[in-house]
């Protein structure tokens, strides 16, 4: 007998407490801050509570949300184990998003000119947002998605049918990894370009047949993975340049080293090279250098000239 994922009720919303965010953000932000301290913090946001309720607080953020926080003898305070927690960059990724909802949404509330103050980059207006409810949905209860979807080099929709593995956020959009039914090989959907998202029915085949394909997409800035393996990409930028880099790191690989040239700093980079990859190192322009490996440099330089041919008369 087959069984609908349908039948369940939609997500219920999880509200993550306002108390609870800030114990979270507050210890990953600080340097083994001490329980007083936290409690301090606390009060200073208006949330008075005893040691007792902020040791529940803990076991709470552990059991909850997978996040082992620990107390270090030596430094005397509290910090989060990223080994040991589930998914924690992810985690925060959301936990900074939902802040950041809250800090517009009570702006909002109390002064409706606060939008006046506030520009926003075009690029990064979201269409379609509502789709990530029932891809979300499905990921929950491990069931195939049904969407009609159009490609910019198409014309008319077509219907997919997919198992979902992934959802993958890239330079402000969320894309959908997952495999057609009745094939092997994982796809990419960018979730503004999918109209009426359906939760199908549980799917047949484990996540983890895809995982060596879902590794692909670690080894790669953006999202188009290959069957290559990393190589080490050595960068030489100004200094200047890799203060915005260690902000915004370009990979998760990314280590930023001492150069002996005055000036200038080495990020060192694994990764699978891809056309991805090129346009963050043209967009540097001239405050980077490829230093190795020496294909990729030369590739990088044909990329120059190819580029300054261009605006030859």
């Amino acid at each position: 007998m087959s069984f609908s994922c349908t039948s369940f009720t939609p997500m219920s919303k999880y509200i993550i407490s306002r108390r609870i965010q800030y114990i979270m953000q507050f210890i990953r932000d600080r340097h083994y801050p001490s329980k007083e301290a936290i409690l301090e913090y606390l009060a200073l946001r208006d949330f008075e509570i005893s040691a007792r309720t902020l040791e529940r607080d803990f076991e709470k953020i552990k059991t909850d949300f997978g996040l082992e926080l620990c107390y270090n003898n030596h430094q005397q305070g509290y910090y989060i184990d990223t080994e040991k927690s589930v998914k924690a960059d992810s985690f925060f990724k959301f936990l900074e998003l939902l802040n950041l909802g809250d800090v517009f949404r009570d702006g909002l509330q109390n002064h409706h000119e606060l939008l006046d103050y506030v520009v926003f980059d075009d690029s990064s207006q979201l269409k379609n947002i509502e789709n990530l409810a029932p891809i979300l949905q499905a990921f929950k209860l491990d069931c195939d998605l049904h969407f009609t979807y159009k490609k910019f080099s198409q014309e008319q929709p077509s219907q997919k049918h997919i198992r979902p593995l992934l959802l993958k956020e890239y330079l402000n959009r969320w894309y959908l990894i997952g495999v057609p039914q009745g094939k092997n090989q994982v796809r990419t959907y960018g979730v503004e370009r999918m109209q009426n998202p359906r939760v199908g029915k549980l799917s047949t085949t484990p996540r983890s047949q895809y995982q060596d394909q879902l590794q692909k997409y670690d080894r790669v800035v953006g999202l188009f993975a290959t069957d290559e393996q990393p190589q080490e990409i050595k960068l030489k930028v100004t200094n200047k340049h890799a203060q915005y880099l260690a902000s915004l790191p370009l990979h998760h690989s990314q280590r930023i080293l001492p150069a002996t040239e005055s000036g200038y700093q080495f990020v060192n980079l694994t990764l699978v090279p891809t056309h991805e990859l090129d346009g963050q190192i043209l967009k540097m322009s001239m405050y980077t250098e490829v230093i190795a490996p020496k294909s990729y440099r030369q590739h990088i330089q044909n990329e120059i000239e190819k580029i300054y041919k261009k605006y030859q008369d």
